[in-house]
Order: C-alpha cells, then sequence, then structure tokens
C-alpha cells in the first residue's frame, strides 16, 4: 500500500516584519555603511534564506499515512491505529504537530514528533470504544516549520475512514422470553443440518457433520459421502420493539436508559437468531427502523448497524405498537424494552395478546437510573395479566474503561527507497 498523496501543501512566512528588517539594513548599509549593519544584515538574511529552503524542503519531502485495524468493532473492544511520518529530504523535522480532525470520542490523536533526515518515523495509537455509533477518522493535518520559526509548512490529507462501533451483547441467563410456538406455525422452512422429523434433499458432507445423517444409498451411487438436510422445526418469530421516545428517557451518555435498552435489544436479537429465530426490529428514533423478522448472520449485522445509529426521537412507544400490530402474525413473539412506566403502552398490549400474540417486557427501572418513577407497580400490573416482565437495572451491564495507548517503533531510515506503510507489522507491536 503506497503513501496517500496530500491533498495540499503550503508555506507561509509567519511574519513579514523579518523581511522587513533585512530590507531596511540594506538601505541603511547602502546610506551609511557600517560593520555592525553589515554583520546583522548578513545574519538576518542568511537566516531568512536557509529558513526558507528549510520549509521548502520539509513541504517536498514530509509524508503520512494512517491505517485503522479494523473498521467494526463493538463497544469495549479496542480501536487500533497506524500512524506513520516519513521524511525523505535531508533537513531534519524538528517538530511535526499531527492534527487530528476525527470525531470519534474521547480519542486523542494529536501529537508532536521529531523525525531526522530520510528516516520513517511509526506508531500505534490505540483506545476502548465505549459509545456506540458511526464515526470518521480524519482528516489530519501536518504542521512543521524551519528551526528559527520563520515558515510555517501545513500539510492536509483529506482521506477519511468510517469506523462503526455496534452496541454490545451480554448473556441474558435469567430472562426468558414467552414464545408462541405452535406445530406447523411461525417459522419458514429452511434446510439446515440439525435433526428433525423430515428431510428436504442431501449436500457432500462436510468435517464436522454427525454421521448418523450420511445418506448412504446417495453416497453409494454418486461414490462420495452425502448427508441430509433437515426441515427446520417451525418456531416463532421474535418482534423487538425499542422505545427511543425522548420523553421518557433517564439520563444521559452511556449510562442513559436508551443505551441500555440498545444493548438489551442487541443481545436478546442475537440470542433469537443463534436459536434459529427469525428476529425482526421495530424502533422509532431520529430515524424509523422497520427490519422484518429474518434468519441468519445478515439480519444479525442489520439489527447492530441500525442499533448503532438510532438515535432519542419523538414517538411514543403507544404509537409504535399500535401501527405495527396489524403486521405482525399470530402466535409470534413480541419483546418490549422501554423505560416507561404510562398506562397508554401497557393497554396497548391487551390487543397484542387477543391477537393471540405472546409479549414480553423488559421494563428499564427509571429510579435505578436516577429518575423519579417506579418500576414496581407497572411489573405488578404485568404480572397479573400473565405477561412475562423483567426489571432492568444499570447493574447488567458494566461500562468500558477508557484506557488509551502508544505503541511505538524505532525511527528508520529510509535511504532512497520508496516507502510503504505496510513495512510496519501490527503483530511486532
Amino acid at each position: 500500500m503506497k503513501v496517500p498523496p496530500a491533498s495540499s501543501r503550503e508555506m507561509k512566512l509567519n511574519s513579514r516584519l523579518v523581511v522587513l528588517f533585512v530590507i531596511l539594513l540594506i538601505v541603511i548599509q547602502s546610506v551609511a555603511p557600517h560593520k555592525i549593519w553589515n554583520i546583522l544584515m548578513i545574519g538576518m538574511g542568511g537566516a531568512l534564506v536557509l529558513a526558507f529552503f528549510w520549509a521548502r524542503g520539509l513541504m517536498k519531502s514530509l509524508h503520512f499515512d494512517r491505517d485503522v485495524r479494523s473498521h467494526l468493532a463493538k463497544v469495549g473492544d479496542q480501536l487500533q491505529e497506524r500512524f506513520v511520518i516519513s521524511n525523505q529530504g535531508r533537513f531534519p523535522a524538528l517538530w511535526v504537530a499531527v492534527v487530528d480532525h476525527s470525531n470519534f470520542p474521547r480519542y486523542q490523536v494529536s501529537t508532536a514528533r521529531y523525525v531526522s533526515g530520510r528516516a520513517i518515523r511509526r506508531w500505534i495509537k490505540g483506545s476502548v470504544c465505549f459509545k456506540r455509533g458511526m464515526y470518521t477518522l480524519g482528516p489530519t493535518t501536518l504542521e512543521t516549520g524551519d528551526p528559527f520559526g520563520l515558515f510555517r509548512v501545513k500539510i492536509a490529507y483529506k482521506r477519511t475512514e468510517t469506523m462503526l462501533v455496534v452496541p454490545p451483547v451480554i448473556p441474558l441467563p435469567s430472562i426468558e422470553i414467552a414464545t408462541g410456538d405452535r406445530i406447523g406455525e411461525g417459522g419458514m422452512k429452511v434446510s439446515t443440518p440439525r435433526r428433525t422429523v423430515t428431510a428436504s434433499g442431501v449436500r457432500e458432507y462436510a468435517p464436522g457433520d454427525s454421521l448418523f445423517s450420511v445418506h448412504w444409498l446417495t453416497s453409494a451411487r454418486l461414490d462420495d459421502m452425502y448427508v441430509r438436510m433437515f426441515d427446520r422445526m417451525p418456531t416463532s418469530d421474535w418482534w423487538v420493539f425499542v422505545d427511543m421516545d425522548a420523553a421518557v428517557q433517564v439520563g444521559e451518555g452511556p449510562e442513559a436508559t436508551e443505551e441500555y435498552s440498545i444493548i438489551m435489544a442487541a443481545s436478546i436479537a442475537d440470542r433469537g437468531l443463534r436459536n434459529d429465530r427469525a428476529v425482526g426490529l421495530v424502533a422509532a428514533g431520529d430515524q424509523h427502523i422497520w427490519l422484518p423478522p429474518q434468519t441468519g448472520s445478515g439480519q444479525r449485522w442489520e439489527i447492530l448497524r441500525s442499533l448503532a445509529t438510532v438515535d432519542r426521537g419523538e414517538k411514543s412507544l403507544f404509537t409504535t405498537l399500535a401501527e405495527s400490530q396489524r403486521l405482525m402474525g399470530r402466535s409470534t413473539s413480541a419483546i418490549v424494552i422501554t423505560p416507561s412506566v404510562s398506562e397508554d403502552w401497557q393497554n396497548a398490549l391487551m390487543t397484542l395478546i387477543r391477537r393471540d400474540i405472546r409479549v414480553t417486557v423488559l421494563l428499564l427501572d427509571p429510579a435505578a437510573f436516577g429518575g423519579r418513577a417506579q418500576a414496581g407497580p407497572t411489573l405488578a400490573r404485568l404480572a397479573s395479566w400473565g405477561i412475562n416482565q423483567y426489571r432492568i437495572t444499570p447493574e447488567i451491564y458494566q461500562q468500558p474503561v477508557v484506557r488509551d495507548f502508544f505503541a511505538w517503533q524505532k525511527s528508520q531510515r529510509s535511504g532512497t527507497s520508496s516507502f510503504t506503510a505496510s513495512d510496519l507489522d501490527w503483530s511486532k507491536l
């Protein structure tokens, strides 16, 4: 991978007073010659010329590159980015300021380093991803200058990279989802290697397949190992509803109720998809998320990506449930995640129950998150209706501790060979 070219390179004189002073000395020396004027003129003029060629050389010879190790992470993972400054000229850069314009939270990349002539300076910067979202790494600006501080060089790199941080997936052993499973209802027939009642076809044997699934007649006829593919057992679809109404949220930042709601939604969806459930997602925040129930890793990615970027909105949970109930099939499961204790959305659940939709409520206790409302009466009311209900507190998830680190590699002489950023191996640092 070659070093990307800079989008702009510019050199500016910090102050014109130096030039005016040199001109003034030349005029004074011409009018009233004296040894002191001559010394000052030669000294100041020589410093100005040397500073000009020094800064001009740095402007042409300095190159920069940055490369993120992965563009996808979840909250709690470590972000690692590789940085390289190459000085292909003879003049050393006594100071090179790296000015970062990324919007990644709590990520400090800006620094200042010394780079000698014909040398390469490399390092890796790391931090912990503590907040979900879509972020931009870059652009980046290099600032340097001559030793006398007369000229300032600015090299801009407009290249950016996108970083997606998805919500974490946590174990939820104590939460059981009420399912509406019925024989012959709720799921699509999808071929699976797991043994069920009926087989839908055969495929070639793969390492790890059970010998009990081998179809010996087909294997003998084709002179190769083949196993049977079974129909997936009918299961009910899961609809996950996330309440993103700004009016009912408690707290700010990573400790807010909507962040915990999103963590719960991601974890529930992950559990369902891993158990071959068809899982859908509904969230009405700053953007309306409507993902019909599907199975597979593609659906997991869509759910995590949607949850990573959604924010608070103005639509109430009651409205969201009312608009969605007509599109939900019978004998499905609805998982409602909310910090609201309003009776409006609770009454809306009765319509779902009458349509033979099994409901599970994950209620984030507002009092546990710093609010005034109590979850007890709401949980008791839901229990009296026979609805699975769980009280969620901040103790269910521990926020990651943000730690930054630098890993430096010693500067190396670049000589006249072309520089490539791939010279720096991640594993060595």
